[in-house]
């Protein structure tokens, strides 16, 4: 009797979920104005769901486009700063080219100075070394006895006498300036050759030196140049005197010289290879 019941109330219940389906598919199969109360509860449970999940997605949406817009313009100015780095390595071999080609016509004026000289030849040269302190005492070059270069041969600048060479390796060779206080050399006035003397390097760097004649006249402002007595060709310019006097006993006339030459700065040379020294 109890098996019987609950077979009838299962049946009861099959049956009314059936009439409530049959129910709800005639009132949604048909086009209406108005909605019934069933529709309108489903529709206020559905509803905000599906706000729900709209806002959701599109928060994702836009997450997802972020990320994708980040990443690339992450990727852009990455390689922005790749093209700027190669712009600017460029820009400075380009500089680098400009100073360089500058120097070198600038170093060209430095033959005017012995280009009645058809017995030496030109050898350009970069320094490469240099002794402690500001000044270009002495240094190294990157030229040497393979390049022809050998002991004694004269150096240059654009603005005049730098020095000599006194020691030359096959790809290298030092050099020692007319400022270093190991060197002298022989000088005559640009106005008149007849007043000649002889200037020394210091340990300050500076040239001293005196003329020959107590009686010359020399004054402040007065260009020296080599004159025939040394041993650089005649007519390269030395400096400018800058402050004369008397020796103490009266018996020379000293000067004080600022060399043409900035031999705090130096980077390019000429070695002039005399072509009589080699040939003997």
């Amino acid at each position: 009797m109890a098996k019987k019941t609950s077979k009838d109330r299962v049946a009861m219940i099959v049956a009314v979920v059936a009439i409530i389906l049959i129910i709800v598919m005639s009132m949604t199969s048909n086009q209406r104005e108005e909605m019934t109360v069933v529709e309108r509860w489903i529709g206020n449970i559905v509803t905000p769901l599906q706000r729900t999940v709209s806002a959701s997605t599109n928060v994702v949406a836009e997450n997802a486009r972020a990320i994708v817009q980040f990443s690339s313009i992450k990727a852009s100015n990455e390689q922005l700063k790749e093209d700027i780095a190669i712009i600017q390595r460029e820009m400075i071999d380009l500089r680098l080219e400009r100073n360089e080609l500058e120097e070198l016509r600038e170093l060209k004026h430095a033959l005017n100075y012995i280009e009645e000289q058809e017995n030496y030849q030109p050898i350009a040269a970069n320094i490469i070394g240099k002794n402690p302190g500001n000044w270009f005492n002495t240094f190294t070059i990157n030229v040497g006895r393979k390049h022809n270069v050998s002991k004694n041969d004269i150096v240059l600048e654009a603005n005049g006498l730098v020095g000599r060479v006194y020691e030359a390796g096959d790809y290298w060779a030092k050099v020692v300036s007319i400022v270093d206080h190991n060197s002298s050399v022989s000088f005559q006035l640009l106005r008149d050759n007849t007043q000649q003397g002889i200037l020394s390097g210091s340990i300050t760097s500076e040239l001293t030196g005196y003329l020959f004649d107590p009686l010359a006249e020399v004054v402040v402002g007065d260009k020296l140049v080599t004159s025939v007595l040394g041993v650089y060709p005649q007519g390269i310019v030395i400096g400018e005197v800058v402050e004369v006097a008397k020796s103490s006993d009266q018996l020379l006339k000293t000067v004080v010289v600022e060399p043409e030459v900035n031999f705090t700065r130096m980077s390019k040379v000429i070695v002039m290879k005399s072509l009589e020294q080699e040939g003997n």
